[in-house]
C-alpha cells in the first residue's frame, strides 16, 4: 500500500514538473515571439519612412523631422482641447489640412506636366526596386513574426 502511494506521488511530481517546464518554455517562446514581432514592425516602419521620403524627394532625416514636427503640432492641439468636441474638431481640421496638402501637390504635379513650353517636365521621385522589395520582405516578416 505504501509503495502504491509512493508511486502515485512520484507520477504526480513528474507530471507537475512537466507542466511547469512546459509553461516556462511557452512563456519564453511568447516573449521571443513578441520581441521578434516588435523588431519586424520597427524595421517595416523604417522602410516605409524611407519610401515616403523618396517619394517626396527629401532625405530620410529631413522627412522624419518634418513628420515629427507635424505630429508634435497635432499632439499639442489635442492636449489643449478641453472636451471631446474640441478634440474631434482638431482631428477634422488636421485631416482637412492633410487632404489639402495632398490635393495641392497633385494639382502642382498635373500643372507642371501640361506646360512643356516652359521646359518643365513632370518629375516623379520613384521608389527604387530594392526599397519596394524591402517593404514586401518587411511586411512578410511582420506577418510571420506577429501571427
Amino acid at each position: 500500500m505504501k509503495d502504491k502511494f509512493i508511486g502515485i506521488a512520484a507520477v504526480l511530481i513528474f507530471v507537475a514538473v512537466g507542466i511547469f517546464v512546459f509553461s516556462v518554455w511557452e512563456v519564453s517562446e511568447n516573449r521571443q515571439r513578441d520581441e521578434q514581432c516588435k523588431v519586424a514592425r520597427e524595421h517595416l516602419k523604417a522602410i516605409e519612412i524611407q519610401a515616403r521620403a523618396m517619394a517626396t524627394g527629401l532625405s530620410i532625416e529631413s522627412y522624419a523631422e518634418a513628420e515629427n514636427n507635424e505630429v508634435g503640432k497635432l499632439i499639442n492641439a489635442l492636449e489643449t482641447a478641453k472636451n471631446k468636441e474640441e478634440a474631434e474638431a482638431v482631428i477634422t481640421e488636421h485631416s482637412a489640412t492633410v487632404k489639402a496638402q495632398v490635393d495641392a501637390t497633385d494639382a502642382e504635379v498635373k500643372s507642371r506636366g501640361g506646360q512643356p513650353f516652359l521646359v518643365q517636365q513632370l518629375k516623379e521621385q520613384r521608389i527604387t526596386t530594392d526599397v519596394k522589395l524591402g517593404i514586401q520582405r518587411a511586411e512578410k516578416a511582420v506577418r510571420i513574426a506577429c501571427e
